[in-house]
């Protein structure tokens, strides 16, 4: 396996997400005026392990990651597979509540997440959605979730 590649599949997110602010030369403080999100929870993000996968949308790291050169994919390694679209998921969504015959409240009961709000529109499905929650969802459709990030 390339060395390079063997590194990114075995480095933390929050870890590569410091790395990359870093080689972009943006600071703490330039990157909390271009995100709106203040320098103690940017460090934060880069401090512990769970706190962009948890606290943040996919949105927000989108952002995040534009601001310092990244494309959110190289957070979470690379794969080899087609992109899943926001369009795509909440079809799933709906597909896999008629095959089990439950209602949508029941599927969230399931996964332990709330969809019902991000249903109406595929951008509000990920500003709503952290990667937490999309890991979540996407284990129970049967899915790799970094599919979505090859779409930002």
């Amino acid at each position: 396996m390339d060395e390079r590649l063997e590194e990114l599949n075995t480095t933390a997110p929050h870890l590569r997400f410091r790395e990359a602010r870093e080689r972009s030369g943006i600071s703490h403080e330039e990157l909390s005026h271009r995100s709106g999100i203040s320098v103690p929870s940017l460090r934060d993000i880069e401090m512990f392990e769970n706190e962009i996968t948890s606290v943040y949308s996919v949105i927000k790291l989108q952002q995040l990651c534009q601001i310092i050169g990244l494309r959110p994919i190289e957070l979470f390694g690379e794969i080899n597979e087609s992109a899943a679209s926001a369009e795509y998921l909440l079809e799933r969504i709906q597909e896999e509540c008629r095959s089990r015959g439950i209602t949508l409240e029941q599927f969230e009961d399931v996964i332990g997440w709330e969809l019902s709000a991000g249903m109406e529109s595929p951008k509000q499905f990920f500003e709503r959605m952290t990667i937490d929650g999309l890991q979540w969802l996407c284990q129970e459709l049967r899915i790799d979730w970094r599919r979505t990030l090859l779409n930002f």
